[in-house]
């Protein structure tokens, strides 16, 4: 959480509004990638160190990222969607206090605001999509991080404006289908960033049973309240395995949510998903019921992601983060080019894999020159065979699906890659292990979710929502 300091823009439009003008923009590309990149800090002396100590340096690969070629077009998007969604949505203009006392209307009566008021236009939606494991989620997550998420404002030009404004948020959508998960994963990531107690309020007690229209009202008044800026939305292919359950979210649930209260919508899904979507007929009810603004939430395809080719840019960059001078056992570059081949082939350029792959190498080669009588057998780093070794013990398990990557199946690919249960992409033999015994474990029935029409048991506290209303638009936990 910041304090709020406001400066002027460039674009006078953005101007004379405190949501916007406390909105600090980076405007050069070279220093926002310098900002983004992580690499690795290795000691020059790395092979001399205690076992220890080397186990601690190459821990440095799981945090390595080099921003996507499309990092910088993405960060412009987001910042544009999320500095011009505030010209429509200015605290102390006439419109906004309007949608305001709508929405706090719809909380008391526990339903989502689903109108138009004047001078109040949809927010737009952007798609993110490409295969799991390209980098998707964390290039989106990554831009985010670089703008304030949560800022608190006392007062703007000699008015009081005492709130918290949250700027982005970002959750999963759930793989079950079921809208009560869907909120909870939007309450967590609220109470993450503010420090509030939503979860709480709408989930965790025991004693009170909310419907699911009244969660998703008490969603759309959350957002409204803390001047929500731009939501994204992750796993949108979850909502294809929606089909047979009853009162799933669709994407019309989103953009009523969100877009029709001025809140722009980042997607991401991977490719096969946005394929399915359209392939689906118009009364399917993951669509919604207006298909002219569904579609459209959909065709704003802006943002592909790919596999590298061994030549580009970005796989060599990687590669070398991955790999650094330091590392290399007895400085030996022979063989980095028919090594980086195979590496490519083996990771299929996913950089999930890549990431993995390298310190599951780098630690195998570490093991073997510390092992008494072994140390003469490998002296080079480059070595195909140990790699080749490490792959088939270590990937084995996901082993089929990126043999389907390779050979260009991607629905095969997002088949296989993924947990049985929980649909998380795993990308080692250790995170498969691990979804497996997570699937074992959680065989519990999912909590009861009341209807929209359902009455309450006589022993069940009925919650005021007329106080619940006035609360959200007042603020919760501290926020006035």
């Amino acid at each position: 959480m910041i304090k709020a300091e406001y400066h002027p823009h460039l674009d006078p439009n953005l101007n004379d509004n405190p949501l916007s003008e406390t909105i600090q923009v980076e405007l050069f590309e070279e220093s926002f990638l310098k900002k983004l990149t992580v690499i690795t800090n290795i000691v020059p002396n790395f092979w001399e160190l205690p076992e220890i100590y080397q186990l601690t340096q190459l821990r440095q690969l799981t945090d390595v990222y080099i921003p996507d070629p499309q990092a910088w077009r993405i960060h412009n998007k987001i910042m544009s969607l999320l500095l011009f969604c505030y010209v429509h949505r200015n605290p102390f203009s006439k419109t906004m206090q309007i949608l305001m006392r709508k929405i706090s209307h719809s909380l008391k009566h526990q339903e989502m605001f689903d109108g138009q008021v004047a001078g109040m236009s949809t927010a737009p939606a952007c798609l993110v999509y490409g295969e799991s494991g390209t980098g998707k989620t964390t290039t989106i997550r990554k831009v985010l991080g670089t703008i304030p998420q949560a800022i608190e404002h006392t007062s703007y030009k000699g008015e009081h404006f005492k709130k918290l404004q949250l700027v982005w948020v970002s959750f999963d959508l759930p793989a079950n289908g079921s809208p009560k998960a869907m909120c909870a994963n939007f309450f967590r990531a609220v109470d993450k960033a503010l420090g509030t107690s939503y979860h709480d309020i709408w989930i965790g007690q025991n004693d009170k049973k909310y419907s699911v229209d009244s969660l998703m009202a008490a969603m759309q008044s959350i957002a409204a309240n803390h001047y929500l800026g731009v939501v994204h939305v992750d796993e949108l292919q979850f909502m294809l395995g929606y089909g047979k359950i009853k009162g799933s979210p669709n994407l019309q649930t989103l953009e009523t949510l969100f877009n029709k209260i001025g809140v722009p919508i980042i997607q991401s899904s991977t490719q096969i998903g946005v394929e399915l979507f359209d392939t689906l007929k118009e009364s399917d009810h993951r669509l919604g019921h207006d298909m002219s603004t569904v579609r459209r939430m959909l065709n704003d395809r802006q943002f592909k992601f790919v596999l590298h080719p061994k030549s580009s840019v970005h796989f060599n960059n990687l590669f070398d983060a991955l790999f650094p001078h330091e590392l290399l056992l007895n400085n030996d570059e022979s063989n980095r080019e028919q090594f980086k081949g195979k590496f490519h082939e083996l990771s299929v350029s996913l950089p999930a894999i890549m990431v993995r792959l390298a310190l599951l190498h780098h630690e195998t080669l570490k093991a073997l020159i510390n092992k008494p009588g072994q140390s003469e057998k490998y002296r080079s780093t480059f070595d195909i065979i140990l790699l080749e070794r490490v792959y088939q013990n270590q990937f084995h398990l996901i082993d089929s699906a990126l043999s389907a990557l390779r050979k260009g199946n991607r629905k095969l690919f997002e088949q296989k890659i993924r947990a049985n249960n929980s649909k998380k992409a795993v990308y080692s033999n250790e995170e498969a292990k691990e979804a497996k015994k997570a699937d074992k474990t959680s065989e519990a029935k999912l909590p009861q979710v009341k209807k929209s029409d359902d009455t309450p048991h006589s022993d069940v506290k009925l919650v005021d929502f007329n106080l619940l209303a006035q609360e959200i638009c007042t603020g919760v936990g501290g926020d006035e």
